[in-house]
């Protein structure tokens, strides 16, 4: 054997440990390039999920350069990368990421129903305050209980039911951006809805106890239900923000639980849309005499389509936040807050 055989033989010769790459030769045969698979594993504050994340080249031909398409799967399922297509006679260059992910018809529905859900989530608002402007004096201070008291729906509208329901949604909303910040903006809305809940209870308190004579408190069902959804919406949020934004707590106690702060998350948003539904019943059949609620006034027609509305939007949100087809599924930088949290627990 010749001195020049035995160095091409050492050069192509494969490490231990080492992927072997062979130079391609346009007179002989294709090269393929073998596969390299990582495996990680990510808890993703639920179930543990592993995650498998192969390249794959296909081979190439000695007389064209054929399309190199590297894959990446999660759980199983494949997701969306850059590829390239080339050609000898025709070149082109073709990028498909994001929009091959925005071409899936279950985010296409998803998008579709989420804009909907936004557009009767602000007329809802709307119709609110026209309600209260035009058919019962608009809004005011202590100085005149009636008129504070239309602070109640008003703000009970934005952050108990509004709010609330987008604080919900921010997850799948915003499937793009980083986990800590989608936690944060969803403790920050839950927040402002909280805020304003405790305006609009103390504006109706107001309204009964400085009215002449005092109203009773708490004395019907809407105000049991309504007592009802705030206490559990605030306890969700303290159990929240310790379980999942404060550090300190394992992880297994995390994925423990998630499925409780999912379930008491939409449990309080629908007895929130409930308390809303009676009160406003209550406020149309006291409030609305002069035509009687009966005999279906404008005020009463409003009342009725706002009703509606408080329906159609917590539908929304409970659909769009439970169907499987529409859960946010993990990105990179999900990966990269996992260790971080891991390393200071």
């Amino acid at each position: 054997m010749s001195k020049d055989t035995d160095v091409e033989q050492q050069a192509t010769k494969p490490e231990s440990g080492v992927v072997q790459v062979a130079a391609a030769i346009p007179e002989e045969s294709p090269t393929t390039v073998s596969t390299t698979t990582t495996v990680i594993t990510v808890s993703n504050g639920e179930k543990p999920v592993e995650l498998t994340i192969a390249t794959t080249a296909t081979p190439v031909a000695p007389a064209t350069a054929e399309q190199v398409q590297p894959a990446t799967t999660i759980a199983g399922i494949e997701l969306a990368t850059p590829t390239a297509t080339a050609t000898a006679t025709s070149p082109t260059l073709t990028t498909t990421g994001s929009g091959k992910a925005n071409m899936d018809p279950a985010l296409i529905n998803f998008k579709v129903l989420y804009v909907l859900t936004q557009l009767c989530g602000l007329t809802m608002i709307v119709l609110v305050g026209t309600w209260i402007g035009q058919h019962f004096g608009g809004l005011g201070g202590s100085s005149n209980p009636k008129l504070e008291f239309n602070w109640h729906p008003l703000f009970m509208t934005i952050g108990f039911i509004y709010l609330y329901g987008n604080s919900i949604l921010i997850y799948r909303g915003f499937r793009t951006t980083r986990k800590k910040t989608l936690k944060l903006t969803h403790a920050g809305i839950h927040m402002a809805a909280f805020i304003l809940t405790v305006i609009a209870l103390k504006t109706v308190f107001d309204s009964h106890n400085l009215a002449s004579p005092p109203i009773p408190n708490l004395y019907s069902l809407h105000s049991w239900l309504g007592l009802s959804a705030v206490i559990v919406f605030s306890l969700q949020y303290v159990a929240g923000f310790v379980a999942f934004l404060a550090p300190g707590l394992r992880e297994n106690y995390r994925i423990a639980l998630m499925p409780l702060h999912i379930y008491f998350g939409l449990f309080g948003f629908v007895l929130a849309i409930a308390s809303a539904l009676m009160g406003l019943t209550e406020k149309a059949i006291f409030a609305i005499t002069n035509p009687p609620y009966s005999t279906l006034p404008t005020a009463g027609v409003l009342a009725n389509v706002i009703g509606v509305l408080y329906v159609v939007f917590g539908a929304l949100v409970v659909y769009l936040a439970t169907e499987p087809a529409y859960k946010r599924k993990p990105i990179p930088e999900d990966t990269a807050l996992l260790s971080s949290s891991s390393g200071n627990e």
